[in-house]
């Protein structure tokens, strides 16, 4: 174990903050799905991985790499820790409340209008079958039709909205917060329904986490805590499991067929990870016969917001900017994705890298902060919505991709419509009148 630890002294440091943040939520009772919580862990599991270096193209951070790593998660810590400061200072409740403010919330009408989204999704599912001819997992040859040269237009964009249909449904299957019993077994049967259908037409990677991830959000704040216990045990039971595969590589030796079997094994997910950070410290520091990523001013940064009006990809081509598949920076053919800070970096340069972080903190724990009082329906929504997006972060931002902003909007949309008007102004004198006398009655004083 030791040996281990020298000879991977990296991994080792950041897998302890990774023990420490589970540790914390165990002995201390914090919620593990906290904004500094899910960024600090998802950001150092996924780099302690990276840095075991099981390939050749992941190779130590340069200094300007661990800058921006590093700076970007102690301005996402001092944000959230700044607005925790704040709320207790106020006398803020500072834990997870247990009771909802759904009281009144039409369930048949949030049931109704998330069915909109679902013939969407189910739309895009037909220009899947117009182009393959089937559901591509039915095709025998999924990979043909998954690839980026493969155009299906619009329809993408409906066809990858399924976990907006599942975040949607999910929060109506939850007993504490629904009390309707038949939409309750309706939404879990759409859930279902919805994640299936997803994996036979189109089984994407980043669609499958974003479904089980809201699930285990919702699950963990709408029916019973998540124990990081168990989170822990998952954790031990996946190392072990790779341990196990790379004594299998030793046992059999690289050169069989039973070695390169199992270095197959071994060798996608890993990269699957670690491709993220290779990229992010080439993209840096580029070597001097590449021709650099040239710096957006802050243009590219809007891509999502005005994706479907055209006028990003408009600068995108003007100025050869790289498009979804980071041309420039991949280092290894077929692996293509970066973390987060790259987008920033080259958008906002080093105050981004900074100055990102912290607003999202503040954002984000405004509202982790209102989930400590009886919250409503699209509190929860939102917060489930971005959490993700925190956690997923070493992967990719979700903010450069237009689909994310409507979804937002429609996260917005159907929980407003189907909330309850409250009282008209011209009736607030008469409801104040009557909580005045049950006040006198009380012997209260009363203002006013």
């Amino acid at each position: 174990m030791l040996t281990w630890v020298a000879d991977n002294p990296v991994s080792s440091a950041l897998f302890l903050v990774v023990f420490f943040c589970l540790f914390q939520s165990w002995w201390l009772k914090k919620d593990f799905f906290s904004p500094p919580t899910v960024y600090c862990f998802s950001q150092c599991i996924t780099l302690a991985l990276a840095y075991l270096k099981l390939d050749y193209a992941m190779t130590d951070f340069k200094p300007l790499t661990w800058m921006v790593w590093g700076g970007a998660m102690l301005a996402f810590c001092s944000g959230a820790f700044l607005t925790h400061m704040v709320a207790k200072q106020k006398g803020c409740p500072l834990r997870v409340s247990e009771t909802f403010d759904a009281e009144g919330y039409r369930w048949g009408m949030h049931f109704a209008l998330s069915l909109v989204p679902f013939f969407l999704f189910l739309f895009g599912i037909y220009g899947i079958i117009q182009y393959a001819g089937n559901l591509l997992l039915l095709t025998g040859d999924p990979a043909k039709y998954m690839t980026k040269n493969a155009n299906y237009g619009y329809y993408a964009v409906l066809f990858c909205s399924a976990p907006l249909s599942v975040l949607l449904f999910g929060i109506s299957s939850f007993k504490k917060m629904n009390p309707n019993k038949r939409i309750r077994y309706l939404s879990r049967f759409m859930v279902l329904l919805v994640i299936v259908l997803n994996l036979l037409a189109y089984p994407n990677r980043g669609t499958l986490f974003f479904n089980a991830g809201v699930l285990v959000i919702l699950f963990n704040y709408l029916h019973k805590r998540i124990s990081p216990v168990w989170i822990l045990a998952c954790l031990l039971l996946a190392g072990s499991a790779f341990i196990g595969i790379s004594s299998l590589r030793d046992q059999y030796g690289g050169g069989s067929v039973e070695g390169k079997a199992v270095d197959a094994v071994m060798d996608l997910p890993y990269k699957y990870v670690a491709n993220n950070y290779w990229n992010l410290d080439y993209a840096l520091n580029p070597p001097s016969d590449r021709e650099y990523h040239p710096h957006t001013y802050g243009i590219d940064f809007f891509f999502g917001l005005f994706e479907y009006l055209r006028l990003s990809g408009s600068f995108r081509n003007s100025f050869h900017w790289d498009g979804l598949f980071n041309e420039r920076i991949e280092k290894t053919n077929g692996f293509n994705t970066a973390s987060y800070l790259w987008e920033v970096y080259k958008d906002l340069y080093m105050p981004g890298v900074f100055l990102l972080p912290f607003l999202c903190a503040l954002m984000l724990s405004v509202l982790h902060l209102r989930l400590c009082r009886p919250f409503t329906p699209r509190q929860i929504l939102f917060y489930t919505f971005f959490i993700y997006f925190i956690g997923w972060w070493f992967f990719t931002p979700g903010y450069k991709q237009g689909i994310y902003w409507a979804w937002a909007l429609i996260l917005f949309i159907i929980p407003t419509a189907s909330m309850r008007r409250k009282a008209l102004p011209a009736q607030a004198p008469v409801v104040d009148k009557v909580e005045c006398e049950l006040q006198a009655e009380q012997q209260v004083p009363c203002e006013g």
